[in-house]
């Protein structure tokens, strides 16, 4: 992908922008935002919630997929019992909460100090992994709507322009340009750390960074946001 921080850095108000204005999910996604997380730690919500942000993961790059994965995907999301859900997303919630495990104190800024093998959205995303049908990709939405100040899902379009964007050699984390197939927690965790550079450079949160990165792809390939 032909596209710099440069390139990207004094304009992240327009891509905002025009992510607000022209992506078909921008006012679900912004509901969502604004609502999921406390839903999800209050146990306010149902099967179809969680279900809704699989779809999402999957129909936001519907041009990308292979539908019968999708398909697949979304009917073992929607077969699980709704015990067996709660009881993954209650894990992952006492992960990124740092209950039931092992590690530091929480810093007022972030989530608990850990050793990396012992990390919260370690936890969190093997805790979501146990779903029927959710892989690290499909987990990393889960995790996102979960704790959007900290995380941010992670698809083919969003890795391309990270990877694009931390190229130059004042970003110590990088990423190759090939996604990773399938995706790993420790691919996730370069991609985090790449993000996190993106973050403080643009002076963004990852609410914003996402919108910003869907603008660029779509300006970049031409494909639709």
């Amino acid at each position: 992908m032909d596209v710099s921080l440069a390139d990207v850095a004094g304009r992240v108000d327009d891509h905002v922008e025009t992510y607000r204005e022209s992506a078909p999910f921008y006012p679900v996604e912004s509901e969502a935002i604004a609502s999921l997380p406390a839903a999800f730690r209050a146990g306010e919500y149902g099967n179809r919630d969680v279900e809704w942000v699989v779809r999402w993961y999957f129909r936001r790059a519907v041009t990308d997929v292979d539908h019968a994965e999708r398909r697949a995907v979304e009917d073992a999301v929607a077969d699980t019992e709704p015990r067996e859900l709660r009881g993954a997303m209650w894990d992952a919630v006492d992960a990124l909460d740092g209950e039931g495990g092992e590690g530091g104190e929480a810093d007022e800024d972030g989530p608990p100090a850990e050793p990396d093998g012992n990390r919260p959205h370690h936890r969190a995303l093997d805790a979501l992994s146990q779903i029927p049908g959710v892989d690290v990709g499909v987990a990393s939405a889960l995790l996102w709507f979960l704790a959007p100040q900290e995380y941010i899902v992670v698809g083919e379009r969003e890795w391309a322009v990270v990877a694009a964007l931390t190229a130059g050699a004042q970003f110590e984390a990088r990423l190759d340009d090939a996604y990773p197939e399938p995706m790993t927690v420790e691919a996730y965790d370069r991609y985090l750390d790449a993000v996190a550079g993106l973050t403080d450079r643009l002076g963004v949160d990852p609410w914003r960074l996402y919108m910003v990165i869907r603008s660029v792809d779509a300006t970049a390939t031409g494909r639709s946001l």
